[in-house]
């Protein structure tokens, strides 16, 4: 069933790919005994999830700041802050 659900959300296409990005997901492949074509989008996400973080926004461009445990911001506190 999850083999029918990939396929549906799979798009086929003609891209030109760096010899040295081909050459780390062949690499990748042969070790994870996958292919090239189930690796490389793999990659790509990770890629796109790591500058994410490096950049500290989300998706959608809000920034995303590091948690402080402990430190609880309420709405009382965020009125406070706008009426000043």
């Amino acid at each position: 069933m999850s083999d029918a659900n990939d396929r549906l959300s799979t798009v086929r296409t003609t891209l030109t790919i760096d010899d040295h990005v081909l050459s780390a997901a062949r690499t990748r492949a042969h070790r994870r005994g996958t292919t090239i074509g189930a690796e490389l989008p793999q990659l790509a996400s990770a890629g796109l999830e790591a500058e994410a973080s490096r950049s500290g926004s989300t998706s959608i461009g809000f920034p995303v700041l590091p948690e402080v445990t402990g430190h609880v911001i309420t709405v009382e506190m965020i009125d406070e802050a706008l009426a000043d």
